[in-house]
């Protein structure tokens, strides 16, 4: 509305304006301090937690490691038992047998290349390998030298150096092999697949570390992903931060920052259990604060914004400070728009003085009444109804009209009427208003053209009914659904169990006397397996019990309250009616489901400690009260319209039913329900 001129032009400042561009100044540095500090922290917090997500994964990753490695060692001392024991103990390090079983045992570990024997003089006798070559000679191994020299390690892992079958470069783990009279026999050796490990770390942890490391307790380089230039064998880590971890009690992982001119990574290092090695987890800070630096260029852009509009506000109460012959032409324009806002608006307005002449007549009275402003305006509003309405329609508007002035104020409620129209009565919603506008009280009257609004409501009323069709529906095939699926779970997969649990008997009573080890497994297992039976039969009564469909309500409500009362510690009294809806119908299964419902919210939601249930036939009805004294709801504040209420509600609904609930803090729900019986509902359907 208004231009802008130069600052220069503007009038000598006053003392108001001073003080407000003074405190549009403290203004400004005060949110930018704040956006500084709010961003910084942001910062803070999106480091802190990386942190705690290298850390995380560093866990992830150890134990990972760790039973990779249980794996192998676990295949190695079954390896060097079998040697011992007194067949193994009489075989030749390079026979045949012995081949065998190391090829047996590599074969079930993908993390392992091959398994090898050295003999005591450090010559390579026997391989899980096909292609090995026999007096290869390894004496200048680590994994040879190791026991050779007296280690006392039983579990030992090398350092990576390149394998001389294929050349890639591979690290070992051996453990020693001793006679019969306790004499170095020869080493067991694995060879370790880096590959493997890379892949491991490669599927876990890309999206939330930028680089994973393997390392031995010294820092030398294992495995890992990302590596850039670092070399397998190479001392990486920071040995500072090594020292400090080993020097701790507990397995938390430890964090520290390394440097570099061009990186600057947070690291996590963590021990795996057990071994002697290292897991290191690292995000580059630069990776760390990337949503961070997405969140800064916005919030920026609207510290921007708002300082902005912050000297804009300021140039503009300025420039109206010093020019308030302005304010005049303000509001002359402002009255313009008003005026045309009221006409652009769909519903009919008419505004009469206290006269109860028409100074106001929008564009829509006119298409309404079918007269033009022009006119109207200035006319005694009974005579404008008089002549464009049925004198019974006029009477009527004019008498809703005369309740607002005799009101004294107080706005009049609405109303709806019909009026004619081109031979066609349409429904109108008429709501009142009054003002004082320069002493004079004005009357303004708004009437609302509803045609669409109730075929909007028919419309909803319709895809109302349908969808309490196709909920009808879907309770239908739910049920079902369940039947089918309690029924596979008892027939089919109950079977299945039953068949396992006599194999495993049959299995276990041909053990030998003195496999009691064994036995005592054959009997865990037969133990397991009749939980399963026992919750395959749970879980497909919960589904649909039979006793529902084979016995009726009253014996499946019996059953149901007996079981859920031993499982949960609930006192349910039960109170039953000595008919019964039909078994199996839609009333039964409407009338069991409330009740399963009911109990699970008074243990879950209520901790209460006693349900009282009743079911009687009263006039064709049936009547089903679940009383409970748990803690109760308020019914008021919406809290508990969860899932749980909301579908009973609705099953009840589906068969024309009644459901009320009532409750209060402290003294508990009470929920009732009313279901036509059997025959009232074929009725009922007959005349739908």
């Amino acid at each position: 509305m208004f231009g802008f001129k130069a600052l220069d032009s503007l009038p000598r400042p006053s003392r108001s304006v001073k003080s407000l561009f003074l405190l549009s100044s403290v203004m400004v540095v005060v949110i930018i301090s704040i956006a500084i500090a709010a961003l910084w922290d942001m910062r803070d917090r999106e480091l802190a937690h990386a942190d705690k997500a290298i850390a995380g994964l560093s866990r992830i990753l150890s134990d990972q490691t760790t039973r990779t490695f249980e794996g192998v060692a676990l295949t190695m001392h079954g390896i060097r038992d079998r040697l011992s024991d007194k067949i193994g103990s009489t075989l030749d390090l390079d026979s045949v047998p012995v081949h065998l079983l190391l090829q047996a045992r590599a074969a079930g570990l993908p993390q392992v290349k091959s398994i090898f024997l050295v003999n005591a003089q450090g010559e390579v006798s026997n391989s899980s390998r096909a292609d090995f070559k026999t007096g290869t000679v390894v004496t200048d191994r680590d994994y040879f030298r190791h026991f050779v020299e007296g280690g006392n390690d039983d579990f030992f892992i090398g350092k990576p150096v390149s394998s001389r079958v294929d050349g890639q470069p591979a690290y070992f783990t051996s453990i020693r092999l001793l006679d019969t009279a306790g004499n170095l026999r020869g080493v067991l050796v694995a060879s370790i697949r880096i590959e493997f490990f890379e892949t491991l770390y490669d599927g876990v942890g890309p999206e939330m570390a930028g680089r994973i490391l393997l390392l031995d307790e010294n820092g030398t380089l294992l495995a890992g992903t990302n590596r850039g230039a670092l070399a397998y064998g190479a001392s990486i880590a920071d040995t500072a931060s090594l020292r400090q971890l080993r020097r701790r009690s507990t397995d938390d992982a430890l964090l520290s920052e390394e440097r570099s001119p061009a990186e600057h990574w947070h690291v996590a290092y963590r021990r795996v259990a057990n071994y002697p090695l290292v897991i290191s987890t690292a995000i580059d800070e630069t990776n760390a604060l990337a949503s961070w630096r997405r969140v800064v260029c916005p919030i920026s852009g609207a510290l921007l914004l708002v300082l902005t509009m912050v000297a804009g506000t300021t140039l503009l109460i300025a420039r109206n400070l010093t020019r308030r012959d302005s304010i005049e032409a303000a509001l002359r324009e402002s009255d313009e728009q008003i005026r045309y806002m009221v006409q652009s608006v769909r519903d009919a307005i008419v505004t009469v003085d206290s006269a109860r002449r028409i100074v106001l007549f929008s564009r829509a009275a006119e298409v309404m009444f079918g007269l033009d402003a022009g006119s109207a305006i200035g006319r005694r509003i009974d005579e404008v109804l008089s002549s464009s309405l049925p004198a019974e329609q006029a009477g009527q508007v004019l008498t809703l009209l005369e309740r607002e002035r005799l009101a004294g104020g107080e706005p009049a409620p609405t109303a709806t009427l019909e009026l004619r129209r081109a031979g066609r009565d349409f429904p109108v919603e008429l709501s009142q208003t009054s003002t004082t506008y320069r002493g004079e009280v004005l009357y303004t009257a708004v009437f609302r053209d509803l045609t669409e609004r109730r075929r909007a409501e028919l419309k909803l009323f319709e895809t109302n009914r349908q969808l309490q069709k196709l909920s009808a529906s879907l309770q239908n095939v739910r049920e079902e659904e369940r039947v089918r699926i309690a029924r596979e779970l008892h027939d089919e997969l109950g079977q299945l169990l039953t068949g396992i649990r006599m194999e495993v008997s049959w299995l276990g009573s041909r053990l030998a006397v003195d496999q009691a080890k064994l036995g005592s497994k054959v009997q865990d297992i037969k133990r397991q397996i009749d939980q399963t039976i026992t919750s395959i039969r749970r879980i497909s009564s919960d589904l649909r019990p039979s006793v529902l469909d084979d016995l009726g309500f009253a014996a499946a409500a019996s059953w149901y309250v007996e079981q859920f009362a031993a499982r949960t510690g609930l006192d349910v009294h039960l109170s039953l009616s000595p008919d019964d809806p039909e078994q199996g119908g839609e009333v039964a299964t409407t009338l069991f489901r409330v009740l399963q419902e009911s109990l699970t919210n008074a243990v879950r939601h209520a901790q209460a400690t006693r349900v009282d249930v009743s079911l009687y036939l009263q006039d064709g009805m049936w009547l089903l009260t679940i009383k409970d004294d748990g803690a109760g709801f308020d019914q008021q504040s919406g809290m508990h319209k969860g899932f749980g209420i909301v579908g009973m509600r609705e099953r009840v609904q589906i068969l024309n039913g009644r459901f009320a609930i009532t409750s209060a803090p402290g003294a508990g729900t009470v929920i009732e329900i009313a279901l036509q019986a059997e025959n009232a509902l074929e009725e009922c359907s007959e005349e739908v």
